[in-house]
């Protein structure tokens, strides 16, 4: 996927991954967080570092006009994590309901990219389904193809 992204720095288990965001509100440390869940299910988790919490906060807008680039970054790391981990199903959720909305923004935007790489089910109705535009999903679930 060549869209454009920030450089990341991995965890020495692979399990976390760091970059950082710029712009007009500076140099914003990001955190993406693969854990484990199930037999191969790992949760994507995602936010801001945290310092005082020493971890994560998902809830934060930074509001660092680089939205895109941000989620592109993201995105990267899933493709690294797989090639670490090929057996692994990713479940992502925001956590909120536009969060959610805005991850499935990026997913439909770049699905051509992404379809390359990864299978991606998205959960409605109470069940999961192979991702289609024009659905609002409550959650994903990524594998590599």
């Amino acid at each position: 996927m060549n869209l454009p992204k920030y450089p990341i720095f991995a965890s020495e288990e692979k399990h976390e991954y760091g970059f950082f965001s710029m712009g007009p509100m500076g140099k914003i440390r990001k955190v993406v967080r693969y854990d484990k869940i199930g037999n191969d299910l790992f949760n994507l988790g995602f936010g801001d570092c945290d310092e005082e919490l020493n971890g994560t906060n998902d809830s934060n807008r930074s509001n660092n006009g680089d939205r895109d680039k941000v989620l592109n970054t993201v995105a990267s790391t899933a493709v690294v994590f797989t090639d670490e981990f090929p057996n692994a199903q990713l479940f992502v959720e925001g956590s909120t309901l536009a969060r959610t909305r805005l991850y499935q923004l990026g997913i439909s935007h770049n699905l051509l990219e992404i379809i390359e790489l990864f299978e991606i089910k998205g959960f409605i109705d109470e069940q999961w389904e192979i991702f289609q535009h024009g659905r609002n999903y409550e959650a994903f679930l990524i594998r590599r193809k």
